[in-house]
């Protein structure tokens, strides 16, 4: 399969090679032989208007002036043939005729002629000439008037368009055979990577198990098949990473909800069993019931805001950050049990999703509430340049290791440190993440001084 799809795609580029050759040979040949026609045409047309000049400054009018002329021209009589017609009041017409013309002449008018224009023939007999025709007639009725022919056999001019024909048919078709059989081999060979790279492509299509985890063979050559190999297994590695990260996060939430699934059914499980004997046990079951109820709740939100905000296209407005900033920190600390305090530059507007930034805000500010100590104030800062606009939230609680800092922005990532003593479920800053790239920025995670973390969020401004 493989090679034939090699073979079939070698063709066709074989193929457009010999037509594009084959078209470009005509244009060419079409055009030298026009060319070369046509100045050899002009060279016998000259040649023939030569000796009409010749002739008429000789005023030939007897045989003995024809007879000197004769002796001085350089004319070739094979192929230049010249009648002179002398008439002269009273006296029958004469004619002088060069060597041959009388046999040129007799020949020509045994077969058909045809006008091809004004001066040019062709005579089935004699092929292919030239006529010219031109007449002296003197102002003195005693003298004679004189007209001359010349006929010009063109003969040459055709034999050597035909020479030209065939030289140029054989060049053309040794370049044909040699250069459609090199071109042939080309195609193979830069065809071969493609075709490798289709054959590999195919079979990781078919191979669900391994889906995105082989990568397709890299080719030293050409540069763009192999540029696009690269790009190829980058993409693959991509979606690789991306299918484990949505097997983790599959796993992670199925994990997530089991526990309280199970909880809640160990306690209807209690109640069923025991409630009757002892009905003390129903409002504690109830509670936890409750408690776990409200824990799937708060997951199913959070996926579901997980959910939109990967689909969601966020359309900006001019925003004022500050008014913003310092409006959803004041109404947050009513319901916060740590102060907040806020360092807000003032009137900073930016193109921003008014509703994307508050929620960013508010989710940092209950992670900074969840992970530092009671009383301990967090700090919220607004800063902006001519490009770029950073929000900060600081706080003095545990920190992030270093080694972490990348990773809690994971979706249900959390420290070990923390994993069971806060309770959280892990999306909150993985919806923050998701929500500041879809705005175009960046957020990281840093020490603050002399203990917690800030974090920030450099937006465009």
């Amino acid at each position: 399969m493989k090679k034939n799809i090699f073979n079939t795609s070698a063709a066709k580029i074989t193929k457009v090679y010999a037509l594009l050759l084959l078209g470009i040979t005509v244009i060419l040949s079409s055009v030298i032989i026009s060319v070369v026609g046509l100045k050899q045409f002009q060279v016998q047309r000259h040649e023939a208007l030569g000796i009409v000049r010749g002739l008429k400054r000789s005023f030939i009018a007897n045989r003995n002036d024809w007879y000197w002329w004769r002796m001085g021209s350089s004319m070739d009589t094979d192929t230049t043939f010249v009648r002179i017609s002398v008439a002269q009041q009273g006296k029958k017409q004469r004619y002088l005729y060069s060597p041959n013309a009388k046999a040129f002449l007799a020949t020509k008018d045994q077969g058909s002629v045809t006008h091809l224009t004004a001066n040019t023939h062709y005579a089935t007999k004699t092929g292919l000439f030239y006529h010219v025709r031109a007449s002296d007639l003197s102002t003195n009725k005693a003298d004679p008037s004189v007209r001359y022919d010349i006929w010009v056999k063109l003969n040459g001019l055709t034999a050597l368009l035909w020479l030209l024909i065939r030289l140029i048919l054989l060049i053309a078709l040794v370049f044909l055979i040699i250069g459609t059989w090199f071109i042939y081999l080309l195609a193979r060979k830069l065809n071969r990577p493609l075709v490798e790279l289709t054959g590999t492509t195919k079979v990781i299509n078919q191979d669900i198990s391994n889906n995105y985890k082989r990568q397709l063979p890299v080719p030293d050559s050409p540069q763009e098949v192999h540029d696009l190999t690269v790009a190829f297994n980058q993409l693959l590695k991509s979606l690789s990473d991306q299918e484990q990260a949505d097997r983790r996060f599959v796993s992670n939430a199925s994990h997530e909800l089991k526990t309280p699934i199970a909880t809640i059914r160990g306690y209807v499980s209690l109640v069923d069993r025991r409630g009757d004997a002892h009905p003390e046990v129903i409002p504690t079951a109830l509670k936890y019931i409750d408690q776990e109820s409200e824990r799937m709740q708060r997951l199913v939100e959070s996926l579901l805001k997980l959910s939109r905000a990967n689909r969601l296209e966020l359309k900006t407005t001019a925003v004022d950050l500050s008014a913003v900033v310092q409006a959803t920190a004041t109404h947050y600390s009513d319901v916060m049990t740590r102060p907040i305090r806020t360092k807000i530059q003032p009137q900073v507007t930016a193109q921003a999703h008014q509703d994307s930034i508050e929620q960013i805000l508010i989710s940092l500010l209950n992670n900074a509430q969840k992970y530092s100590p009671a009383e301990t104030p967090i700090t919220v800062s607004l800063t902006a340049d001519d490009q770029t606009v950073t929000l900060a939230i600081a706080d003095q609680g545990i920190g992030v290791p270093d080694d972490q800092k990348k990773l809690i922005f994971g979706r249900f990532y959390r420290a070990s440190s923390v994993r069971n003593s806060v309770a959280g479920n892990g999306l909150g800053l993985a919806i923050v993440q998701q929500l500041v790239t879809l705005s175009h920025g960046q957020i990281v995670v840093r020490d603050n001084q002399p203990q917690g973390s800030v974090f920030m969020v450099t937006l465009p401004r």
